[in-house]
C-alpha cells in the first residue's frame, strides 16, 4: 500500500462519496426490480463493497484523524 495517508477532511469527503454512491446504486437496483427487470447485482452488493472501501480508507487515514 501507499505510504501517503489521508487527512481527516479527505477521509470525510471520500466516505461521503462512497455512501452517496452506495445509496444511489441500491435505489437503482430496487427500481429495476420494481419495474420487473433483473439486475446483475444483488441488493446489498454495493453496501457491502462500499463498507469494505470505507474500512480501507480508514486504514489509510492518519491515526490522529480517524473516527471523524
Amino acid at each position: 500500500m501507499s505510504r501517503v495517508k489521508f487527512n481527516g477532511f479527505e477521509n470525510h469527503i471520500i466516505k461521503q462519496a462512497l455512501n452517496g454512491f452506495s445509496s444511489q446504486m441500491e435505489a437503482e437496483i430496487e427500481q429495476a426490480e420494481a419495474d420487473g427487470n433483473r439486475s446483475i447485482y444483488a441488493p446489498g452488493f454495493f453496501n457491502m463493497i462500499c463498507k469494505d472501501l470505507i474500512d480501507k480508507v480508514d486504514d489509510m487515514t492518519l491515526k490522529k484523524d480517524r473516527g471523524l
